[in-house]
């Protein structure tokens, strides 16, 4: 009997947290800031804990369909702390939670995280303590670190708005130049940086700054000035035209299209290594070596744009006009900024580079100017990513690279081993996240306990080595080793050691694709340990058409493909043919360019976020096995079955 009270009791009580979280789940709190894009009202919605799609949807009252087609989704999914744009409904009348009220809404602004924003520039801007605006922000951590494209909450104080009548300051508006700012109030360059010395870059100063002007500065001509603070009484309207545009161009499909590729070629350095002068009298004679050299750093770019013209060979037989206008841009900006100044608003509809970072954020600035796409194609860091809707990132990042080997860890989780090997300073690794990943999600949710085969641990490999490594490997279950490293030194070391122990253990390890490039690691290696790597590119040498291109390859230019030349051919057939069928307006038909065939990419391009560009997440599962093969397959995100049901109750609710 009192067994089963016991049992009736834990019952209820579960029964009341089931109820709770349900009720959490369901209650919105709806934000009272309104932003504006590209002239249309929409509610900025930050997603909070136990929140999903549909239940929020249903507090603003609004098609679920229509909000993920503004927010660029494929899935129900959502990220804690991400950022939806709900279209604003007039007519709709929505009850907030009492947990929100009117003065402590109007408490509070947001700001999106621009380019050289710092915890200690926006305190100085917006004359707030960096300790309140991390307390205001959980999510930005201890670390501080602001990510372009986020959005965070300021206090408002009676000073965090100045009066720039009486202060004699200037909001900084969208589009303003320095050289603009100079002309409107007719001050000289020296004076205005003297009295800005918190502007850490003055060649684009972000909208919104508020800046310094001298006493007695006046404006030549009248303007309006743009406020931070809301321009209606009760809600915050935010204009951010700025950041993310609709499309304005002609959408229509194309049978000519106009590409600029832009690569660090060196063809000025290439051409003099060419020439041999020697002197008869005062006479200065030229002669062209024979074999002709290359400058090195060309080389690689040289077999990318060999690529692209391969690709323009075949779209050219398919009927497409292609019309390939190719800029050397070395490594130099200078050299960037002359080409913009001459292409002006030439109407192009694809560009292909830079490669540098440095000439690249001169060239995505122009493309956002005239609403072209442009791609990134080798980087897998790139800072216009978030906050430029025209930018196509190609190489997975790190972060997105974490996800998806996690979630393919954690795909099957009955009888594993995992073990991380680690080395001392692992923790401010990016691939770390890789590590906290895993641990948050077996332990903070409690989920570790619901698996009887399925252990976990971790080691520093420098204090413990191969002895302590052996104590934690099982003779009966699969041993999932993650080495959350890509430096060559700590990697080769590992494996190495690893090597010893799969003779007597059942190993797999888990890599990432930068140990593919390894000149110095033994390749066996990999094959003895059994290792996967998820990566974006595979080439299959076996395959028809790779070894159809590498014949045409060496036909045309006399020399071998690289992993830039099959890349080159990848990205230009993607992207034109996508701009063939759908215009410029391709971006919203991602999820239906599935057919197009590629040598060795696997392209699954998404959003960042509801106003950032787009990056490539699909991936290939390379698996080196005991028996020296390579194996690939295209990796395919596997979706739990609880989630499902989840999902299907919430719309039936």
């Amino acid at each position: 009997m009192k067994y089963f009270v016991q049992k009736i009791i834990i019952l209820l009580f579960l029964s009341i947290v089931i109820i709770d979280a349900h009720a959490q789940t369901n209650e919105i709190i709806r934000s009272n800031e309104k932003i504006i894009v590209a002239g249309k009202f929409y509610y900025l919605h930050i997603v909070r804990e136990k929140q999903t799609l549909f239940s929020i949807c249903k507090a603003y009252k609004v098609d679920i369909k229509e909000v993920m087609e503004i927010n660029r989704k494929k899935n129900y999914n959502l990220d804690l702390n991400e950022i939806l744009r709900i279209p604003f409904v007039k007519s709709t009348h929505i009850n907030v939670s009492n947990k929100t009220t009117k003065e402590n809404v109007s408490n509070y602004f947001y700001h999106v995280i621009q380019k050289g924003n710092t915890l200690y520039s926006l305190s100085k801007q917006f004359n707030q303590s960096i300790e309140n605006i991390k307390a205001d922000n959980p999510e930005i951590g201890e670390n501080g670190k602001l990510t372009i494209g986020t959005i965070i909450k300021i206090q408002k104080n009676d000073n965090s708005q100045i009066d720039e009548k009486q202060q004699n300051t200037y909001t900084v508006k969208a589009n303003d130049s320095e050289a603009d700012i100079l002309s409107k109030f007719n001050i000289k360059r020296r004076t205005f940086r003297k009295l800005n010395r918190h502007i850490r870059s003055f060649r684009k100063i972000a909208p919104g700054t508020i800046v310094n002007l001298p006493k007695n500065a006046k404006q030549l001509k009248p303007i309006k000035s743009v406020v931070t603070e809301p321009i209606i009484e009760k809600e915050h309207v935010t204009n951010y035209d700025q950041i993310f545009k609709e499309y304005t161009r002609d959408t229509i499909v194309k049978s000519e299209i106009n590409i600029a590729l832009f690569l660090p070629l060196y063809a000025a350095l290439s051409d003099s290594l060419n020439w041999e002068y020697t002197y008869q009298d005062t006479l200065r004679i030229m002669t062209r070596k024979e074999p002709e050299t290359t400058y090195p750093k060309s080389r690689d770019f040289i077999r990318l744009y060999q690529g692209v013209l391969l690709a323009v060979e075949d779209l050219k037989k398919q009927g497409l006009d292609v019309n390939l206008h190719v800029f050397d841009t070395e490594k130099k900006q200078s050299t960037v900024r002359k080409t913009l100044e001459k292409l002006g608003t030439q109407k192009l509809d694809l560009i292909l580079g830079p490669v540098y970072s440095n000439t690249f954020e001169l060239v995505a600035e122009y493309a956002l100017a005239n609403q072209i796409p442009i791609v990134s194609p080798l980087s897998s860091k790139n800072k216009e990513l978030h906050n430029n809707p025209f930018v196509f990132q190609l190489n997975t990042s790190i972060q997105s690279l974490c996800d998806n080997i996690f979630n393919h860890i954690m795909s099957d989780k009955e009888n594993k081993n995992i073990i991380i090997v680690h080395s001392k300073n692992y923790k401010t690794l990016e691939e770390y996240q890789l590590v906290s990943d895993i641990e948050q999600q077996l332990f903070d949710g409690g989920k570790y306990w619901q698996y009887s085969n399925l252990n976990y641990s971790k080691i520093s490999f420098e204090d413990y080595g191969n002895l302590g490594l052996e104590y934690l490997l099982s003779k009966t279950q699969e041993n999932i080793i993650i080495i959350p490293s890509s430096k060559p030194s700590v990697v080769e070391s590992f494996l190495t050691n690893l090597k010893i122990l799969s003779k007597s253990y059942p190993i797999k390890l888990i890599g990432f694709p930068s140990w593919q490039r390894y000149n110095s690691m033994d390749p066996s290696n990999l094959f003895e340990l059994n290792t996967q790597i998820l990566s974006p590119y595979f080439i299959d040498y076996n395959s028809e058409d790779v070894i159809r291109f590498v014949d045409r390859f060496r036909y045309e230019f006399s020399c071998e493909p690289n992993d830039y030349s099959f890349r080159a051919y990848d990205f230009t057939i993607y992207f034109t043919t996508s701009i063939k069928r759908y215009g410029i307006q391709f971006f919203d038909h991602l999820s239906e360019i599935k057919d197009i065939d590629l040598l060795q990419s696997n392209f699954n391009i998404e959003s960042v976020n509801a106003w950032g560009g787009f990056e490539n997440r699909g991936l290939h599962i390379i698996n080196y096995t005991k028996d020296f093969e390579i194996k690939a397959q295209k990796y395919e995100p596997v979706i739990e079955a609880h989630q499902h049901i989840e999902t299907t109750k919430e719309i039936g609710n």
